[in-house]
């Protein structure tokens, strides 16, 4: 009787041990909604002030205007002028695609916006929610001459005060009204 207790009990805790083996522990940020924040103490001020790079990916809370609600917004340093790149998107409208050739001092003049709302201190957000879909959230890259950058990104909702938000939109949208009229559908 104590063989065949000895017997089912090894039998037993073998098919235990071999259902575990295997098996992959998934984490709980892996998971669909599981939160993955890599967010690091980065710096908060930034030295230079000669833009080499600027992007920004905005989701509204509301339409905009023009019928989208998910923008990005990007310029870059070239030798001559600065490249301006705007894309928009929404339900229901055709997707927005300009791109101009701005002064280079159209540069200086992001910077001050960068100053006023003070946008280094978000340096570091890192934060993502699994499952969410793509064009929902905030981010921002900043590169300068100095190898100084800013850095943040979350994809659950906006980062930013909402004025610097707006600051940035009409700063874009203004550069495509005053260089080409208003943005044109592609």
């Amino acid at each position: 009787m104590n063989k065949i207790i000895l017997a089912v009990s090894v039998v037993l805790v073998l098919s235990l041990l071999s259902s575990c083996a295997g098996k992959e522990m998934i984490k709980e940020e892996d998971m669909p909604g599981g939160l993955r924040d890599r967010s690091w103490d980065a710096p908060k001020t930034i030295q230079s002030k000669e833009i080499l790079r600027f992007e920004c990916e905005l989701s509204f809370n509301t339409i905009k205007e023009g019928g989208y609600d998910f923008a990005v917004f990007q310029m870059v340093r070239e030798d001559d002028y600065a490249s301006y790149q705007m894309n928009a998107y929404g339900n229901g409208i055709e997707p927005i695609d300009l791109r101009l050739e701005v002064p280079l001092v159209t540069l200086d003049d992001l910077q001050v916006l960068v100053d006023q709302y003070d946008l280094p201190r978000y340096n570091g957000i890192d934060r993502q929610i699994n499952g969410l879909p793509e064009d929902l959230g905030s981010r921002l890259l900043i590169k300068y001459s100095s190898g100084e950058r800013v850095s943040a990104y979350d994809n659950s909702g906006g980062f930013m005060d909402y004025r610097a938000v707006n600051a940035i939109h009409d700063f874009f949208l203004e550069l495509a009204s005053q260089s080409s009229g208003e943005p044109a559908a592609t």
